[in-house]
């Protein structure tokens, strides 16, 4: 008699958990799905899946009780600066700061360098929703009787996770960053810079960090919502800008070869996918 109530409870189960699925693909059958381009344009479902499958974009998706966007972002780009914006920005970081500009500058960007007191005592992964508000249990679970129940709605509504260091954890990356980067042989500057500054030193253990006074390099370079991390400027004024990093770009770039290969490849692509030509 237990057996079969027990196979009884267990039926209704798989099809209380059928009911459940089936409702909510019928919820999300029921809305609106935007696709729009890197620059806010709308598109078609079959150019966004192009161009996600692309390795010059990638996608975010934003949810609402009625309404899907999901857009496309660049993560990473070339272009060149006007000759006035480039003047204005050069003179601005060589009066500033004492920035030679007459060499390769790398940027390493931060929008906030937060106060040592407000880093966290443990490394830690934070996960957010596509609005980037913080969901703090993705999964939830708790004991019943005969096991545990877990509870993924939290979940579902992950866009994205960010890897929280420790002071101690961040001080050393950047220390191993300055580190690799006096291991190249070229010419190029490293520089590491923030938009604000909640109360942490400029300097620590060889490590330098710099204002971007007036957010400048942020306005010139954010694409929309889509922060960069990584920024490149020649002389002459052509840039490479990384929103989405990738360390295999971001040293093999450096390199005369590396930089033209990843250019032509970019603007091959770019102009595919856009059906213009470069």
């Amino acid at each position: 008699m237990r057996i079969k109530t027990e196979v009884a409870l267990n039926f209704l189960k798989v099809i209380i958990l059928f009911l459940f699925v089936l409702n909510l693909s019928v919820v999300y059958a029921q809305r609106d799905t935007i696709y729009v381009d890197e620059n806010g344009k709308s598109i078609s479902k079959k150019v966004f899946a192009n161009k996600m499958n692309s390795s010059i974009y990638y996608g975010m998706r934003y949810s609402g009780d009625s309404l899907v966007l999901q857009e496309i972002n660049y993560r990473y780009r070339f272009g060149q600066l006007m000759p006035i914006p480039k003047s204005q920005l050069f003179k601005l970081l060589n009066k500033r700061h004492g920035i030679d500009t007459t060499k390769t500058l790398v940027i390493h960007y931060i929008d906030t360098l937060l106060a040592k007191s407000k880093f966290p005592k443990h490394n830690k992964i934070v996960s957010y929703d596509s609005l980037g508000h913080e969901i703090k249990n993705p999964i939830k679970s708790h004991r019943i009787s005969d096991g545990v129940v877990f509870d993924l709605n939290n979940l579902r509504k992950v866009a994205k996770h960010v890897h929280v260091q420790n002071h101690r954890s961040f001080i050393k990356s950047y220390k191993s960053c300055v580190r690799k980067f006096k291991k190249l042989k070229n010419d190029n500057v490293l520089f590491h810079f923030y938009n604000y500054n909640e109360g942490h030193p400029n300097e620590v253990k060889q490590v330098k960090w710099y204002q971007d006074h007036g957010g400048l390099l942020k306005k010139m370079f954010v694409q929309g919502k889509n922060q960069f991390n990584s920024l490149i400027i020649k002389p002459s004024g052509e840039f490479f800008v990384e929103y989405k990093e990738s360390y295999k770009i971001q040293y093999y770039i450096l390199e005369s070869e590396g930089w033209d290969k990843i250019k032509n490849d970019f603007e091959t692509q770019y102009s595919g996918l856009n059906n213009i030509d470069i």
